[in-house]
């Protein structure tokens, strides 16, 4: 029974180019779309920003002040178009050391600079402008050579400004020291729990077509019919997790040129599939034992699924979301399942991933029952509509 179950429902979706791209396509796509988005550096962005400087204080002032823009990764006073403009105003050498006068430094943007690089901007403009006042002062003492040329001058001040040797940064797990990567698990995650819309629209066409009318005349009650369907789903999903799990893991990592992300948990990895699956699968099927149309099966199902994500900090990473909201994506599954899921890449223990094993065991739970009570309401009174 669950074998003719299984191939049935593997011949329906292999039928359904939507649901086909629902479940593989979509997630694929968003996995490497994301990661190369997430991938371009911060030192390969400054180098894209062109900066246009001019100063009314002279031609060494502005010349000074390029260099060491370009020393943070800036091109200035390229041909291209004009991402920022910098105007050092007259006085602005009194004021650099001493503090006399009010000459400064003026910043402006074009419109099509997104708050984000402006802020990097800002704060790339102003470690440019403290190694120029660190450069004025050993001028000022006579730390430079006399036969030191302005580039040498420049590099002397760089080293001296660097505190590179100053700081050690703990090595981590493969997973958390590759930032461009760190998204796999959440979007793997997010195709997972599609498998909301196949299921909705299975069940919408089982009823449209009078299946769930026979089926009333069989041996077989809704309890093991809605089981052996949940149980075909689980077949289902296990296969599409192997499938984004290669995608993610082998795929991504090889196209964006870095190294493979080890499962360094194996077991704890296959035993989140498991309970990731089941939660994913519970509540697909609470979702599609509520509506009633395809309409409602887009807008709920995948309307709540991508809620989900963007609550999930799968969209906005959660340690930059307002508070308020970084307190309810603890009570996501789709945190839970994301969270577990590094967990098991990341080679910890079992411990530390019960409270989420247990939370995502209690959410699938309830919401599979809630789902069957729906579904044998339904049926029962044989009203779909």
């Amino acid at each position: 029974m669950l074998i003719q179950s299984v191939k049935k429902e593997a011949i329906i979706i292999a039928n359904d180019l939507h649901s086909l791209a629902v479940l593989l396509l979509l997630p694929i796509t968003f996995m490497i779309i994301m990661t190369l988005a997430m991938g371009e550096q911060q030192d390969n962005l400054v180098k894209k920003i062109n900066l246009q400087l001019s100063s009314a204080e002279g031609e060494s002032s502005q010349a000074l002040l390029a260099a060491y823009l370009e020393a943070s990764g800036f091109r200035v006073n390229q041909a291209d178009a004009v991402d920022a403009s910098l105007t050092i105003e007259q006085g602005f050498q009194d004021n650099l050391l001493m503090r006399q006068g009010s000459g400064a430094i003026t910043l402006s943007y074009s419109d099509e600079l997104s708050p984000q690089t402006r802020a990097m901007v800002v704060e790339l403009v102003k470690v440019a402008i403290s190694k120029l006042k660190l450069h004025a002062y050993m001028q000022d003492v006579g730390d430079f050579d006399e036969e030191l040329s302005l580039a040498e001058k420049v590099t002397l001040v760089n080293n001296s400004a660097s505190v590179d040797h100053l700081l050690t940064q703990q090595q981590e797990q493969q997973i958390f020291a590759a930032p461009t990567l760190y998204s796999i698990p959440s979007w793997l995650i997010f195709g997972i729990y599609f498998i909301v819309l196949p299921i909705s629209t299975t069940l919408i066409k089982e009823k449209d077509n009078g299946t769930l009318v026979r089926i009333q005349t069989y041996p077989i009650t809704n309890q093991a019919y809605f089981f052996n369907k949940a149980l075909s789903y689980g077949v289902v999903s296990v296969f599409q997790w192997l499938l984004l799990s290669a995608v993610g893991l082998l795929f991504v990592p090889w196209l964006t040129e870095q190294a493979l992300l080890a499962i360094h948990g194996p077991l704890l990895y296959l035993f989140s599939a498991l309970f990731i699956i089941f939660a994913a699968i519970g509540f697909a099927f609470l979702m599609a034992s509520i509506v009633n149309t395809y309409e409602q099966a887009i807008v709920l199902g995948g309307g709540i699924n991508i809620l989900l994500a963007a609550l999930s900090g799968f969209m906005v990473p959660i340690d930059i979301m307002p508070e308020a909201l970084a307190q309810i994506a603890n009570y996501s599954p789709m945190y839970w399942s994301a969270e577990l899921l590094k967990l098991g890449l990341g080679g910890e223990n079992f411990a530390q991933a019960l409270p989420y094993l247990l939370r995502l065991l209690g959410f699938g739970g309830l919401c599979y029952i809630a789902a069957l009570a729906i579904f044998n309401h339904k049926t029962n009174n044989l009203s779909w509509s």
